[in-house]
């Protein structure tokens, strides 16, 4: 049933469904600190226990036990079957399904065809760049230092001058006037007949996750205006849901990616070896956008041109991508330039150097605010500790709070007690309008219990290994010889070769996609583990631990299976005695070594 749709669609259409708005149609949330809170939709209840995480997009209930991703909630909410369930949200994000009645499926033919379209013309565009008929264009980008294997990496490409010739290149390659105007690449004349959108430019495809070519974006060669024009938004491509070269960044390796304002920023950066990096197409960061790069990234560092518009453009994207429960930095260019600049005249080391000094979202933040007071007045000192004060009370984590303060106190002279102080004051403050603790000690009153027998224990601890791993798909490589490969439950080890799959193939998973391939209750029992049970600081020994507890509850099943063997030596010959006492001896000393 869940391989119904591709693998990539369905998590397409989890990306584009953010589970806090879903759910905020149903149930009215109240946040607090990273998560939501409201009265559960699905049992009777005074008190709320029904939370949501939109940075592991998923819900759990701690009163009824049910959660799960954004299909698990509408699969509830709406008493839908799952396929139906996802045609409801792909519905609701406007994407397309490949099947479905006869509407759906023109919808999907257009969609094919406008792919087409897009992949002949930009054999078109590249074909004309590398001919060395148009020397205008290869020259300008040899001047900006791009070689020959980066051009054909990107499928660099050139339109030329001429009204219509890619529009006549298309017609001869049999496609009909509404698909050609339908992806962007020509414009109607006013006086009938059509004319090409991006003539005299240099063009940059754009590919979605897949690697399918979805829009372009072109660039004049000389000063004239506007610099840039992109492709309009279409069937197949939408500016808000798509990062530039996304395809290339999420098999780079790296913990981090770096987002930056321009084709050639990426372009320049990966051509040196920066290959994490990222665009966001002309327009300010998205939650769509935000999505992607929490997929595929651990932590996200942010890096636009350092004017106010860059800088108020930075600060949007840090709050939409700390929203959804990114690790954030901003990464500052020396002397204004911008990261295709530097990494020319500087180099990849000392490019990778100042982005391991990139700052805090909360370092930004007071950093901004120094900018807009005086310092030296009694008033500017007095609006910078208030301004300061409102920043840190929004952190959950007391220690990374006192860090802050003390750091703010020794930067810019100012007490430290004073600004813890205030802090506090607004902390008392909200969880005196909130009650968060009450709400807290209401939810951890539903734990699990301790006393189960071993096979459910080592049950859960399997369920517990893929819950870790999904958060964290790096730790896999470093502990996949210290798994076995037989679990207990086979719809365990079943999950488990599809996440491992997915890990080695470096597309990646994260919790709430895991969920797209778990079925019934047990989806319930996942969402539990990832909200309950998952917190840890050190997830490398927490996985290692759990891998280590599994190991020795499955050496106790056997050893008691030894010990009533031998003590009742039933159909037994003294061989078989031998090689049980033997493997009996190794159980107990690997429980003594561990």
């Amino acid at each position: 049933m869940y391989n119904y749709y591709p693998d990539e669609l369905i998590e397409e259409i989890r990306i584009n469904n953010d589970i806090v708005e879903v759910i905020s149609d149903y149930v009215r949330l109240e946040r607090k600190g990273k998560d939501y809170f409201g009265l559960c939709p699905f049992h009777k209840e005074k008190t709320p226990s029904f939370s949501v995480v939109p940075g592991k997009q998923i819900f759990y209930c701690f009163g009824c036990g049910k959660g799960g991703n954004v299909f698990h909630f509408i699969m509830n909410a709406e008493n839908l079957e799952y396929i139906e369930a996802v045609k409801y949200l792909a519905d609701r994000a406007k994407i397309q399904l490949p099947e479905g009645n006869e509407e759906d499926t023109n919808k999907a033919r257009i969609r094919r065809e406008l792919i087409n379209i897009n992949t002949e013309a930009a054999r078109f565009f590249h074909q004309n760049l590398i001919s060395g008929k148009y020397t205008k264009a290869m020259e300008y980008l040899v001047k900006r230092g791009i070689t020959d294997r980066t051009i054909k990496k990107f499928g660099l490409g050139f339109q030329p001058e001429e009204i219509d010739i890619l529009y006549r290149y298309l017609k001869s390659k049999g496609y009909g006037d509404e698909p050609i105007q339908a992806s962007g690449l020509v414009l109607p004349g006013k006086k009938g007949g059509f004319y090409d959108r991006f003539r005299g430019r240099i063009i940059f495809p754009i590919f979605d996750i897949r690697g399918n070519v979805i829009a372009f974006g072109g660039r004049v060669t000389d000063s004239s205006l506007p610099k840039y024009m992109n492709s309009p938004e279409t069937p197949v491509y939408s500016k808000s849901k798509n990062l530039y070269s996304l395809n290339f960044a999420k098999n780079s390796g790296e913990k981090q990616i770096i987002i930056v304002e321009g084709y050639m920023d990426v372009i320049s950066l990966q051509q040196n070896g920066i290959i994490n990096t990222v665009a966001s197409l002309g327009t300010a960061l998205t939650e769509s956008q935000g999505r992607l790069l929490k997929k595929y990234a651990e932590e996200v560092i942010i890096s636009y041109d350092s004017d106010s518009a860059g800088q108020a453009a930075t600060l949007r994207g840090l709050d939409i991508l700390n929203d959804l429960g990114c690790s954030v930095r901003v990464l500052t260019v020396p002397d204004g330039k911008d990261p295709d600049e530097f990494i020319k005249k500087n180099g990849a080391e000392e490019f990778r150097k100042i982005a391991a000094k990139s700052v805090s979202l909360i370092e930004y933040k007071i950093a901004d605010l120094k900018k807009h007071v005086d310092l030296e007045t009694t008033q500017g000192r007095l609006s910078f500790l208030n301004k300061s004060a409102d920043l840190l009370a929004k952190i959950d984590n007391r220690v990374e709070l006192e860090m802050y303060s003390k750091k703010i106190a020794d930067d810019y002279n100012i007490s430290e007690e004073a600004i813890l102080s205030e802090i506090y004051k607004r902390i008392n403050k909200k969880a005196g309008n909130r009650n968060n603790q009450a709400m807290f000690r209401e939810i951890r009153k539903d734990e699990p219990e301790q006393d189960v027998r071993k096979y459910q224990s080592i049950i859960h601890n399997e369920r517990m290994l893929i819950a870790m791993l999904c958060i964290d798909n790096n730790i896999y490589k470093s502990v996949r010889d210290k798994i076995g490969t037989d679990f207990i439950d086979k719809e365990n080890e079943r999950i488990f070769k599809i996440i491992t799959e997915r890990i080695d193939n470096k597309s990646g998973i994260v919790p709430a996609e895991l969920l797209n391939v778990i079925e019934g209750p047990a989806a319930n029992v996942f969402a539990s583990i990832i909200q309950k049970e998952c917190n840890f600081e050190d997830t490398y020994k927490a996985v290692t631990d759990i891998i280590k507890k599994i190991e020795n509850e499955k050496n106790d099943i056997r050893k008691q299976e030894i010990l009533s063997l031998l003590n009742s030596k039933e159909g037994l010959s003294e061989g078989d005695v031998e090689k049980l006492k033997k493997e009996l001896n190794s159980i107990i000393l690997a429980k003594q070594k561990s």
